[in-house]
């Protein structure tokens, strides 16, 4: 609870908030249809820009990247030489670690312990390609609209908001190089509550400047340990092998269940946001009600109506999404 204090204080009082909020969104309901239509296009030229700009340009530069609860600071060295990229990011704070990537290899160095994580996740939030395929595959779900130009980490930077068509999940802001198109910050919003729950942001970035090879080459000593990152959400339908003892009757417009290799909980996601769905026997165990938000991950967990059974909603998605979720599930009867 600590933790989660200190970082409500780090992104704003509730005032300002919604003040800023409210300016950023409130244009996005007035445009006349012929105009949000045409600023929708643009749109579309920053967002592949974007896309284009992560793979093509070089750059080094360190950004944070606030997110459930963790803080997380990453220097960053990218190239593109004869089609090949090649990046190397090192973790500035907690434990000391570095990725290296060739293309879609990719490899993390941990300091040699007793306690390596080979599970966990690289920590750079929607500065990734997935990000830019998933928005637009998702499209359909959100608004677009520019918002002008900022500064951010010294550069002129295109400001866009991508907002949810309904409040059953979250929108995004993002200040994109007004030169490259490159994502210079980002922000998750909550827009129903009007709270900012993820923050990505440089602050300091060179585009276009020589990016050496000493560079990219891990600065770790040859005393580490190092495995491959895999993607953790594999999007495929779900095989059923036996009859399902669950049904979920409510779903989010554009989720879908997935498989995640080394689970058998229910997985779902919409390509930007997951959540998943567990379901636990507790015998006459009575179990508390439990309604918590870290950042943008929503935990809710209940009592399941009518069976001796705790069912818990982990994910990215809005309180109301998740409440909505959990409500829907109940037992299979044959």
């Amino acid at each position: 609870m600590n933790r989660l204090g200190s970082l409500a204080k780090q992104v704003s009082t509730r005032q300002l908030l919604r003040a800023g909020l409210t300016a950023f969104w409130l244009p996005l309901l007035c445009l006349p249809a012929g105009y949000a239509g045409a600023a929708e296009s643009e749109a579309d030229l920053w967002l592949n820009q974007m896309a284009t700009a992560l793979h093509d340009q070089n750059y080094r530069g360190t950004f944070t990247y606030m997110h459930g609860g963790n803080f997380n600071t990453m220097q960053i060295f990218h190239k593109l030489e004869d089609g090949k990229e090649v990046e190397r990011l090192l973790q500035l704070n907690g434990e000391l670690l570095e990725i290296t990537r060739v293309d879609d290899e990719v490899i993390c160095h941990h300091e040699k312990s007793d306690h390596v994580d080979f599970g966990h996740r690289v920590a750079i939030g929607p500065f990734s390609g997935a990000f830019s395929e998933n928005i637009a595959a998702s499209r359909d779900m959100y608004r677009f609209a520019l918002h002008g130009e900022d500064r951010m980490a010294g550069r002129i930077a295109i400001k866009l908001a991508i907002s949810p068509k309904h409040n059953d999940r979250y929108g995004y802001r993002l200040w994109l190089d007004k030169e490259t198109g490159l994502l210079l910050q980002s922000q998750m919003i909550d827009v129903d509550r009007h709270r900012v729950r993820e923050i990505f942001q440089f602050s300091n970035i060179e585009i276009g400047d020589s990016v050496g090879e000493d560079m990219l080459v891990s600065s770790l000593s040859k005393d580490t340990v190092h495995h491959r990152l895999m993607g953790s959400v594999v999007g495929r339908p779900v095989e059923v092998a036996t009859k399902p003892l669950w049904r979920v009757n409510w779903l989010p417009s554009g989720f879908r269940p997935v498989q995640v290799p080394g689970s058998d909980q229910l997985h779902y996601t919409d390509g930007l946001a997951t959540f998943s769905i567990f379901i636990e026997k507790t015998g006459k165990l009575n179990l508390a009600d439990i309604v918590t938000q870290i950042g943008g991950t929503v935990v809710i967990s209940r009592r399941l109506q009518g069976s001796q059974g705790q069912i818990t909603v982990v994910g990215e998605v809005p309180i109301t999404t998740a409440r909505k979720v959990a409500d829907s599930v109940e037992p299979v009867i044959y």
